[in-house]
């Protein structure tokens, strides 16, 4: 639990450079079966609202998620700098890359409740028109996250297509 320890005291050191006296709960997720192969983790960083009025944590979460966004993007990036910059290494070599989820005030969950919502709605479509369903306008960790959460669709294909910032998810059924 030393990496839950960490991430809590660096988003709580950050957190309170930016002004906001908070604390920061960690909660450890479930990982995928191919996250516990390669010895990842999913920690749910929870910031406290006690301390906080209402208008702080609305600039914590920014217009449209923003702030929220960019404090779960630098999460991610910094708690996993221990990582070599070459990300194409074999498999034999495990990457022990963490997944940091940052979470305020029921935010983040409502947020991936319309995630559910959009790709259960594009299975359904899928499967009606049997023709491939693209979901564009999704963040890199969105994309992400669908793709873990239709995993357990047997009959669904999912993959990424296209380039930054016109990359979008594919789901379509999967070919017998």
């Amino acid at each position: 639990m030393q990496d839950a320890s960490a991430s809590a005291n660096w988003l709580q050191e950050l957190l309170s450079l930016m002004g906001y006296s908070t604390s920061v709960n960690t909660h450890l997720l479930e990982a995928s079966p191919e996250q516990a192969a390669s010895n990842s983790k999913n920690y749910w960083l929870e910031i406290s609202t006690d301390g906080l009025q209402e208008q702080q944590i609305q600039r914590l979460i920014g217009q449209d998620g923003i702030v929220i966004d960019s404090l779960q993007y630098l999460a991610n990036t910094l708690l996993n700098s221990h990582l070599p910059s070459d990300l194409n290494q074999s498999a034999s070599q495990p990457q022990n890359h963490n997944f940091y989820t940052v979470e305020l005030n029921g935010y983040r969950s409502k947020y991936l409740a319309n995630l559910n919502e959009l790709a259960e709605k594009a299975v359904q479509q899928v499967r009606e028109t049997q023709t491939e369903f693209a979901i564009k306008n999704l963040s890199s960790a969105d994309r992400r996250y669908i793709h873990q959460f239709l995993e357990s669709f047997p009959d669904i294909q999912t993959y990424s297509q296209g380039k930054e910032p016109n990359r979008h998810l594919i789901v379509k059924l999967v070919q017998v």
